[in-house]
C-alpha cells in the first residue's frame, strides 16, 4: 500500500488556498475602494440636490416676500424679505458645492440661476421703494439697498395708488416670470447633469464588479477542482482505512486507529458540512417566501395561503392594501425614500394585527393581510386598526414622505359575493380609492362599508 504523505498533500493545499485566499482578498479589497468610490457620488448627487433645492427655495421665498409687501403694504413682509438676504441661503447652498463641483456643468447651471435671482433683487428692490413712497414711509427707516434705487421720471410723478399698482405690476409682469423660469431652467438643467453624472459612476462601478465577480467565478472553480483533486486522492490513498473503519461500524466494534487525526477529522467535517447546508436549505426557502425588502410574506406565499382558507371553513378576512400616492414619493424623493416608505407600512401593519394573520407584499406599493377567524360582525376592529395606521403615517414626524393607505376588506361570510373574495376586497379598495383614499371599504352591505377615516 502506498503511504500517505499528509506534509507534503498539507503543504501544496495550504500553498494552493493562499494562493486563492490573497485573490479573493485582493478582489475584496478592490469592490470595497469602489464602493467607497460609488458612495461618494451618491453623497455628492444628494448634497447637490439639497443644494439645488435651497437655491430654489431661497428664490422662491424672497418672490412670496416682495410680492407680499407690494399687495399689503406690510412692513414685516419686507423685514422677511432682507433676513432672507442676509441669511445668504443661497449663496451657502453654491459655496457648500463649490469643493465637489466646482469647473463642472452641474455648477455652472447653478451660478448661474444664482446669478438671475440675484440680477431679480433689482427689480424687487425697485417695487419696494414705489410700495415706501407711495406708503409715505419716513426714508431714514428704509433699508440702505431700496435708498439707492432711484426712480424712474414716469414713477416719480406718479400718484400713491398708481405706484401701488406699479409695485405690483412688475413683480408679477411677464418679464419677472421670465427670469424666475430662467432660474427654475437652471436648477433643473443642474439636476439633470447632475443625474447624468452619477449615472455614469454607476456605469462604471457596474463594470468594475462585473469583472470582480468573474473573477470571483474563476476563484470558486480553482476551488472546485482542488476539492476533486483531494477527493480522487483521498479514494486511492486513504480508501482501505475507511473500509476497515465502515466494517468496524457494522460489527460494532472498536473504530480501528488507522490514519487517526485525519479520519477523526472527517467525520467532524460532514457533520458541519451537513449541518450547514441544513442551514442553507432553510435560508433559501425563507427568500423564497418572501420579501426582500420588507420581509413580509411574498405574493406566492399569499395565493397558497389565500387558496387554503377559500378551501377551508374556517371563516377569514382579506384586506388589500394600497398606498395612496406611492408614485409621487419615487418621484420627488427618490426611490430610497420610497423604499422606506414600505418598510414603515409593512412595520405598522405587523404591529397592528395579531401574530396569526398573515401579512404580505403582494406588489410595487400593495400589501394584504388574511386575517383568520374574522367574520363580519367584527368589521370594525379592522376599521380601528387600518385608521390607527393612517393615523400614524399621516401624523410622522422627520423628514419622511407622510403617506397614508386606502384599504378594500371582504369576509368570507359576506353577503352577495361576486366570483372571488379577491375581487371583493379589490372592488372595496377601488370604491375607497374613488372616495377620497385614506381609509377603509367594506364590500357590499355590511354597517363599516361607507365609513372611511377622517384626516
Amino acid at each position: 500500500m502506498v503511504r500517505l504523505r499528509i506534509r507534503r498533500v498539507t503543504a501544496w493545499n495550504i500553498g494552493a488556498t493562499v494562493v486563492v485566499g490573497l485573490m479573493f482578498f485582493v478582489i475584496s479589497f478592490w469592490g470595497n475602494r469602489e464602493f467607497h468610490v460609488l458612495q461618494d457620488a451618491t453623497e455628492r448627487y444628494i448634497l447637490c440636490e439639497r443644494a439645488a433645492k435651497n437655491l430654489q427655495d431661497g428664490s422662491n421665498y424672497l418672490t412670496e416676500q416682495v410680492r407680499l409687501f407690494a399687495i399689503t403694504g406690510q412692513q414685516v413682509y419686507m423685514d422677511n424679505y432682507f433676513a432672507e438676504a442676509a441669511d445668504g441661503r443661497r449663496e451657502k447652498a453654491l459655496e457648500e458645492l463649490r469643493p465637489y463641483f466646482e469647473g463642472t456643468h452641474t455648477f455652472t447651471a447653478l451660478q448661474t440661476a444664482l446669478n438671475y435671482s440675484e440680477d431679480l433683487m433689482d427689480t424687487e428692490y425697485y417695487s419696494m421703494r414705489l410700495v415706501l413712497e407711495a406708503k409715505e414711509v419716513p426714508e431714514d427707516t428704509w433699508p440702505a439697498a431700496v435708498r439707492t434705487v432711484e426712480l424712474s421720471a414716469a414713477d416719480t410723478q406718479l400718484t400713491a395708488e398708481n405706484k401701488l399698482r406699479q409695485a405690483q405690476r412688475i413683480v408679477c409682469d411677464n418679464a419677472y416670470q421670465t427670469v424666475r423660469s430662467e432660474i427654475i431652467g437652471q436648477v433643473t438643467e443642474c439636476m439633470d447633469s447632475l443625474i447624468q453624472q452619477t449615472r455614469d459612476e454607476q456605469g462604471r462601478a457596474t463594470t468594475i464588479f462585473e469583472d470582480m465577480y468573474r473573477k470571483m467565478e474563476i476563484g470558486v472553480a480553482v476551488l472546485v477542482v482542488m476539492m476533486l483533486t483531494m477527493c480522487v486522492m483521498v479514494r486511492r490513498l486513504v480508501g482501505l482505512p475507511l473500509m476497515k473503519c465502515n466494517q468496524s461500524i457494522r460489527q460494532g466494534e472498536r473504530f480501528p486507529v488507522e490514519g487517526a487525526a485525519e479520519l477523526q477529522t472527517m467525520a467532524e467535517t460532514y457533520n458541519k458540512v451537513y449541518l450547514e447546508n441544513q442551514e442553507a436549505q432553510v435560508l433559501i426557502r425563507h427568500k423564497a417566501e418572501h420579501d426582500p425588502l420588507t420581509d413580509l410574506l411574498n405574493r406566492g406565499s399569499f395565493e397558497k395561503l389565500l387558496k387554503l382558507h377559500e378551501e377551508g371553513e374556517a371563516p377569514f378576512a382579506l384586506i388589500i392594501v394600497d398606498v395612496d400616492c406611492f408614485k409621487s414619493v419615487n418621484d420627488t424623493c427618490g426611490h430610497a425614500a420610497g423604499d422606506k416608505t414600505l418598510k414603515k407600512v409593512a412595520e405598522l401593519l405587523l404591529t397592528a394585527f395579531r401574530s396569526i394573520d398573515y401579512v404580505c407584499r403582494i406588489g410595487g406599493d400593495e400589501f394584504a393581510i388574511i386575517m383568520v377567524e374574522m367574520t363580519s360582525d367584527l368589521a370594525y376592529t379592522i376599521q380601528e386598526k387600518i385608521d390607527a395606521v393612517n393615523e400614524t403615517l399621516t401624523k410622522q414626524e422627520g423628514d419622511g414622505p407622510k403617506v397614508s393607505l386606502s384599504v378594500g376588506v371582504a369576509f368570507s361570510d359576506r353577503k352577495n359575493p361576486s366570483r372571488t373574495i379577491f375581487e371583493d376586497a379589490d372592488k372595496a379598495l377601488y370604491e375607497q380609492k374613488n372616495h377620497g383614499k385614506c381609509g377603509c371599504s367594506f364590500y357590499e352591505g355590511l354597517p363599516a362599508e361607507t365609513e372611511t377615516s377622517e384626516h
